[in-house]
């Protein structure tokens, strides 16, 4: 039997939408989506990697250029069988909560899961399970791979949802909880 490979996307960062340019995604309070999701994405990795699983990052720091077009194509050069794409959430402090956006019948359980997972981990309020089309974008890029979700873990602009995805304790919690689900497949 072989090992599990997972592609963790860690969304936002160098060369995103723009070559040469920083993408920091959603900020807040001084803080950017790009850096708290690379924080959970390198947490991931390492249990991930402790349960036998084999791990590829779309990027691997903040100098590290990956466009969104290409990310995919990444977990498909790999033979990655999952691919979790992390990112955080905005909309003026007002709102909160833990999302899941997916393509196709085959993702949605494991959408279901990864949210679950999380919400359980962290506390946050579940705002359910979406279909890409739900999201602010038509169709994601990274959900051109067959067996893929895009978490969006909380909103960055909401303090409470803030502290949690900065918490050390409680994003250890949660990336075990998702590597239950991703080992799963």
């Amino acid at each position: 039997m072989s090992r599990m490979t997972i592609c963790l996307d860690p969304g936002h960062g160098m060369g995103n939408r723009r070559a040469g340019r920083y993408d920091p995604g959603a900020s807040a309070d001084g803080v950017t989506e790009a850096e708290i999701v690379m924080d959970w994405a390198n947490e991931l990795r390492s249990i991930l990697q402790r349960c036998g699983a084999r791990v590829i990052r779309t990027r691997v720091d903040h100098q590290d250029p990956a466009p969104i077009g290409r990310r995919a194509s990444i977990a498909k050069e790999y033979g990655c069988d999952i691919m979790l794409s992390l990112h955080c959430n905005a909309f003026n402090g007002s709102a909160n909560g833990t999302e899941t956006f997916f393509r196709g019948a085959v993702n949605e359980t494991l959408a279901r899961e990864v949210n679950a997972a999380v919400v359980g981990a962290l506390g946050t309020r579940s705002r359910g399970i979406k279909t890409e089309s739900a999201s602010q974008h038509s169709r994601l890029a990274v959900l051109n791979f067959p067996r893929a979700v895009l978490l969006e873990i909380g909103f960055i602009d909401h303090a409470g949802n803030r502290e949690k995805m900065l918490d050390p304790s409680l994003r250890r919690d949660a990336c075990e909880a998702l590597a239950g689900v991703l080992m799963r497949g």
